[in-house]
């Protein structure tokens, strides 16, 4: 082939050039550093006592950031037993995850792919530093038990994972929980999301893999 001089091209900077564009979407890009983490939020009463917060120097917002489409599912979502590593059975946990959304890892986000919307608590938002970002716009929720709770704003916010970032709509609840935040079917439908809570994974596709994000089974125990 040399002689032929197929491989010319290929030895060139130009080939060099174009076999790394058909080579570079097999690897997913590297999630940046957090500014901060967000484990817990606690309600009691007037005060406010946060477990384990971690803040850097730096609190500039990305705003540009930008969701990978991509065409077709080209491999399964399969569970493996080996996907239950680890895990205490027999259980009956709620799938908690931690979730990178604006340079934060919020931890303690509860999967709920029966729920028709996203809701966070609004001192995360506190602790992000987004209050001012508050739309004013209120929807009546109604719970299992036909409970309704109003909600006080919403916020877009970006969330990643797996190397796509997708601007989810979250609605504020300011009542007492254990999770920083529930996200439900706007967020786990438009990612493809595949949640087990028995082997307290998500499974999705990527434009370079299929991507799991495991599940934080002890702090659902807590």
């Amino acid at each position: 082939m040399l002689r032929q001089e197929h491989l010319e091209e290929l030895l060139s900077d130009k080939g060099r050039t174009n076999f790394a564009r058909g080579h570079e979407h097999h690897v997913p890009p590297k999630p940046t550093s957090p500014a901060r983490t967000i484990n817990m939020i606690i309600n009691g009463g007037g005060d406010v006592s946060v477990n384990r917060v971690k803040f850097t120097t730096t609190h500039k917002l990305k705003r540009s950031l930008i969701r990978e489409r991509y065409d077709g599912l080209k491999e399964s979502i399969i569970f493996y037993e080996s996907d239950a590593d680890g895990l205490t059975f027999p259980h009956n946990d709620a799938l908690v995850i931690t979730l990178h959304i604006l340079e934060t890892d919020v931890e303690r986000i509860m999967v709920d792919d029966g729920s028709g919307v996203c809701i966070i608590h609004p001192r995360v938002l506190a602790q992000i530093r987004l209050e001012d970002k508050i739309v004013p716009r209120y929807i009546t929720l109604t719970g299992f038990n036909n409970l309704v709770e109003r909600t006080s704003g919403e916020i877009t916010l970006p969330v990643l994972a797996g190397g796509v970032t997708l601007e989810t709509i979250f609605h504020i609840i300011d009542q007492a929980t254990a999770y920083n935040a529930i996200v439900g079917q706007p967020w786990i439908h438009p990612m493809r999301f595949v949640p087990s809570n028995l082997y307290q994974v998500i499974k999705f596709p990527t434009p370079w893999v299929i991507f799991s994000i495991r599940g934080e089974q002890r702090t659902s125990q807590e």
